[in-house]
């Protein structure tokens, strides 16, 4: 073995891992890469996240044997009065958001083909049992750099006992169901009902979608399955059947500091929902995790790893922004007409514009001025918009 070449252990083989692996087995600086995985690939069950809304990221032709099932035009936002509703009422508001790149996917078909893809290329993988405490530190020992992409809580924050550090507070709970998606297959449906969080109908193809429900905050029903039945009535999706239901928990990122990312004695790094990255208005994690891990590579690459926290968080810095703004514009209000007109008036913008671009918002929204004013008539919405823009989240980072 060349002593200059470096070892590389990625604990989690999800989408995250997958996308550290894709990016550092090619590095010149590299030996071995040995992805740890808790399943089997060919049994693998995804939690959550069959929407990617930047396709791009993952180098598989997008086809439906990788997995890639529904190329779709955009998404469709339904802004809602509330729960307390019939089926038949009119939405208060709807907006069409493009996205050039996005499919409904079979993700565990998506992380299958993409391992074997990895292991032709020499990807070494350990799968079908979860790392102890005991087999992490052996690992810390042998290899040279250590990716923790386990999720939230990380492994790493589990064995060292900082799990309270995440302050991650979203749930998901999503199934694959059969039935007539004929209407709105290119427009997968997205319904805001009167809380922070929302419930989805994902086609996959005119027959099968991927449904779901999520909440965020301290306001979350008893019942998480009575919950989604009432939602899948109220918005015309099936009824998943409940040993069908998966359950998930989302970070509200960041919900680490940056410091918390990088284990700078131990060459550890968190990506994707290790690190406690995610969308704190919707959710999503899947694109953000694989740009984490590329992030990372390329800095290894560089040979500025140590530099991978601050990269991390300036990178991310304008969708946590516009994410807490978002959210801001539910929470300080409790308003669904105004939530109705906010969703009305980014009509027409791309999913990448709504989550990572605030001054393209920002801007469509002046062009309301009624529907700005509303937003900014609020003491505790001035606060928000403050703290976001002196980067202020759940930690004090000023």
């Amino acid at each position: 073995m060349d002593s200059e070449k470096q070892d590389v252990a990625i604990i989690g083989g999800s989408v995250s891992g997958l996308g550290a692996a894709e990016k550092l087995v090619d590095l010149e600086k590299t030996n071995e890469v040995r992805v740890f995985e808790r399943q089997e690939y060919d049994e693998k069950r995804v939690d959550c996240g069959e929407a990617i809304n930047d396709a791009t990221l993952v180098p598989l032709k997008k086809n439906p044997s990788n997995g890639f099932l529904n190329n779709v035009t955009g998404f469709q936002l339904r802004v809602y009065t509330g729960t307390d509703r019939s089926h038949d009422e009119e939405p208060l508001g709807v907006s069409n958001l493009r996205c050039e790149a996005g499919y409904i996917c079979d993700r565990d078909t998506v992380e299958q083909q993409w391992a074997r893809r990895l292991s032709d290329r020499g990807v070494l993988f350990e799968t079908g049992k979860s790392v102890t405490a005991e087999e992490y530190h052996d690992i810390i020992e042998k290899y040279d750099y250590v990716v923790d992409a386990t999720g939230q809580p990380s492994l790493t924050h589990k064995v060292k006992d900082e799990v309270p550090n995440y302050t991650g507070d979203m749930v998901a709970l999503n199934a694959t169901v059969e039935g007539d998606f004929s209407d709105y297959t290119n427009y997968p449906r997205i319904f805001f009902e009167g809380y922070v969080g929302y419930s989805w109908s994902f086609p996959k193809s005119e027959t099968h979608a991927n449904v779901g429900i999520g909440w965020a905050g301290d306001k979350r029903p008893n019942d998480y399955m009575s919950a989604l039945e009432g939602a899948a009535e109220r918005n015309g999706f099936p009824v998943p059947d409940q040993e069908d239901v998966n359950i998930y928990t989302i970070p509200r990122g960041p919900s680490l500091e940056p410091h918390s990312v990088h284990i700078p004695e131990d060459n550890i790094f968190l990506v994707g929902d290790a690190a406690g990255i995610a969308n704190r208005y919707q959710g999503e994690g899947i694109c953000q995790g694989i740009r984490s891990a590329n992030l990372l590579a390329e800095l290894i690459a560089e040979g500025r790893e140590s530099d991978y926290p601050e990269e991390l968080f300036d990178n991310m810095k304008s969708e946590y922004r516009l994410a807490r703004l978002m959210r801001g514009a539910w929470v300080e209000h409790e308003d669904p007409q105004l939530l109705a007109s906010v969703a009305e008036a980014l009509e027409g913008l791309t999913i990448d514009d709504i989550t990572r671009q605030p001054q393209r918002v920002i801007g469509r929204v002046i062009q309301h001025p009624v529907v700005a004013t509303q937003l900014v008539a609020d003491r505790q919405m001035i606060k928000r918009l403050f703290k976001a823009y002196t980067n202020n989240w759940e930690y004090n980072s000023a």
